[in-house]
């Protein structure tokens, strides 16, 4: 499969998760909004009995329906990412080493693709400082929750190291991202 078709197809697939998610909270809010007018209408007129209408149990019927929909967004937003993570360490392997020079900027702009902005910037910035910098230097950049957030999830990914340095931390980018994206 060609490359072009093979993004065509990834697209293709993220749109439909998307739109599974979509039709998924509609049915939800649908269902609380019909369950809701049905229980105000019969109470208002004032035909609800608890007999044929547990009134007590929508609640916890609603909510328990609430976190089913919630788990079911959740794992499709988590495949997204894992997918995406999986496509963006695959293209990154089959590039030759060789082929990266200073102004091919292309290739670094494939890897940034799939980063987060905040995880952009932190590269970008370790890259500018030839492959480290310290925690602190990103602190004042983006602020220190953000730098420590992003920074932990950058090094879950296995992307960076993170080694202490007196009072802050050195952050080094791993070998291989480093001899790809550093000259």
């Amino acid at each position: 499969m060609s490359d072009k078709n093979n993004k065509y197809h990834i697209k293709n697939k993220i749109k439909t998760k998307f739109l599974l998610l979509a039709i998924v909270i509609s049915i939800f809010v649908f269902l609380v909004s019909f369950g809701t007018l049905y229980a105000q209408t019969h109470i208002i007129e004032g035909t609800a009995c608890s007999c044929t209408l547990p009134i007590p149990l929508l609640i916890p019927t609603f909510s328990s329906f609430g976190v089913i929909v919630g788990a079911i967004v959740y794992y499709f937003v988590a495949i997204h990412r894992s997918e995406e993570y999986e496509i963006l360490r695959s293209r990154i392997e089959r590039l030759p080493i060789k082929d990266f020079e200073k102004n091919d900027n292309e290739k670094f702009k494939i890897f940034l693709d799939f980063l987060d902005n905040k995880e952009r910037i932190v590269i970008e910035k370790i890259v500018e400082n030839n492959g480290e910098i310290t925690q602190s230097k990103l602190s004042k950049i983006m602020g220190k929750i953000n730098a420590f957030r992003v920074v932990e999830s950058l090094k879950k990914r296995g992307i960076i190291k993170k080694e202490k340095f007196g009072k802050t931390n050195r952050i080094i980018l791993e070998e291989k991202y480093k001899k790809i994206l550093t000259k």
